[in-house]
């Protein structure tokens, strides 16, 4: 009781110091366009490896372009179009930590393609390496299962009350019973790693993502209380496996993250053929896929990808068809090292060159 007593004093120390020490300068670009929108995104300013990762993940991810790649406006590939209205029309961040071990950064924005949509995300980093940091990473295996049992369960009761108060008001809407009565099933199978996550003063909170993309949908869940987990310091203490209490102590030695022959999100650096540089970012990570894509570093050009599980544990990823200008698609197929880093080979149909990614 002492140790998870003092365990959870050094946690409130460390976030109440959050808020003075500003580990990283982030420099706001601000730009409004009278046809589209207004936009408000952070960089990092600075060339050390790590805020060269964070910088090419967020604005790789959330711009479509690499940095220093535009030609007018980092916002060039993401706002609408002259003569067309789908795009993200408002889009701003918030800086929630920013220490020498964690970087934490929240991306809200607004879209139109057939309908008005919102998007949120929190992304966290390893400040020393640039690495996204996800839940599992934080905690042992047998801790994140157990963990991820009690979430689940806790999140299946409160759907399970508020679909009976769905089904016992007057004005019930057979739709939005039959999307969360499927929700409440697929529970079961739910990744932690897919929610947000958010370091808090008391703990850590993990949001689930919402059963519907609709903006109808989430204006409804955001008057109820169905998909958030607050854990404890004192929960967490038993769970957490070293590298998850070095990230959320005081001290100031450097945290090593564990090694792991598995998939993560994140950016990756290196080349096709030894000659051609590149960088590969994955974003999501499924049960039996994942969404990527790359970028040659002299162009700046964005490929989206399709990733697949390969029995032998390999990744197979192959250019999303673009039907304007059909060719040959591009294939990536990739082993992940003990270090996590990615080795293989890249053909177009014609050549195959060996690929290696860090």
């Amino acid at each position: 009781m002492a140790i998870i007593k003092s365990f959870t004093a050094l946690l409130l120390f460390t976030f109440s110091m959050q808020a003075k020490a500003q580990y990283f300068k982030v420099s706001a670009i601000k730009e409004t366009f009278e046809q589209s929108g207004e936009y408000n995104f952070p960089v990092l300013a600075g060339k050390t490896p790590a805020q060269n990762l964070i910088n090419t993940f967020l604005q790789g991810k959330e711009l479509d372009i690499l940095p220093g790649k535009q030609k007018i406006s980092i916002f060039e590939k993401v706002r609408p179009q002259k003569g067309s209205n789908m795009g993200i029309t408002i889009l701003n961040y918030k800086v929630l930590i920013n220490t020498p071990k964690l970087f934490s950064v929240e991306i809200n924005s607004e879209y139109t393609n057939a309908s008005l949509n919102e998007y949120s995300a929190i992304n966290n980093f390893d400040a020393q390496t640039g690495r996204l940091i996800q839940f599992s990473d934080l905690v042992t295996k047998e801790g994140y299962e157990a963990i991820r049992q009690f979430i689940i369960k806790s999140r299946k009761t409160r759907l399970g009350n508020y679909l009976k108060t769905l089904k016992n008001s007057a004005d019930q809407d057979e739709s939005v019973i039959k999307t969360y009565s499927s929700c409440l099933l697929e529970q079961d199978k739910d990744n932690l790693n897919l929610d947000d996550l958010s370091f808090q003063k008391n703990g850590l909170f993990l949001t689930r993502r919402s059963c519907s993309g609709s903006h109808y949908f989430q204006a409804m869940e955001g008057k109820t209380d169905i998909y958030g987990n607050l854990l404890s310091n004192k929960f967490l203490e038993p769970y957490l496996n070293e590298y998850g209490k070095c990230l959320l102590a005081v001290t100031a030695s450097k945290c090593t993250a564990p090694q792991s022959q598995v998939l993560r999100k994140g950016a990756f650096k290196g080349k096709i053929n030894q000659l051609y540089p590149i960088t590969l970012l994955v974003t999501y990570i499924g049960e039996d896929s994942f969404q990527a894509s790359y970028f040659y570093d002299k162009y700046g050009k964005k490929t989206e990808l399709r990733g697949a599980f390969n029995k032998d544990s390999s990744l197979l990823l192959t250019e999303a068809p673009n039907y304007d200008t059909p060719k040959k698609q591009e294939v990536f197929k990739l082993k992940i090292k003990e270090d996590g880093s990615l080795t293989g080979t890249w053909n177009d149909g014609k050549n195959t060159y060996p690929v290696e990614l860090k």
